[in-house]
């Protein structure tokens, strides 16, 4: 893996792991320590990535309420108040529809959905 401070190839993987599973890796050139989050937008998150983008693709396809989704993760045991839902739909909203639109590029179905707005 590269290092995210001085862009090094020269890591070595840690027996160790962070909190949430996360690998850990030292850069031989700067001798930092970093895990596989270090440098992304994901990186302070104190859950893990698939839950986070659980929420939002839920808020985005279901349109659901941030209280609803705020419910609905507690039920399966992730303690989020609706204020984190919202702070994810905007940080990471734009970032899933990047994704998409690259993934679309160039292909359109036979089908068309249009809905009365």
């Amino acid at each position: 893996m590269t290092c995210p401070h001085g862009r090094s190839r020269p890591t070595r993987k840690l027996r160790v792991a962070t909190n949430l599973g996360y690998s850990r890796f030292h850069c031989r050139t700067c001798r930092r320590t970093f895990n596989e989050r270090t440098g992304t937008p994901f990186n302070f998150l104190e859950l893990p990535t698939d839950i986070v983008f659980q929420v939002v693709l839920f808020r985005l396809l279901f349109k659901l309420s941030l209280r609803d989704l705020m419910h609905l993760f507690l039920i399966r045991g992730y303690e989020l108040s609706y204020e984190t839902v919202r702070d994810w739909e905007e940080r990471f909203a734009p970032l899933l529809a990047d994704q998409v639109r690259r993934r679309r590029q160039g292909r359109v179905g036979r089908c068309w959905y249009v809905d009365e707005t």
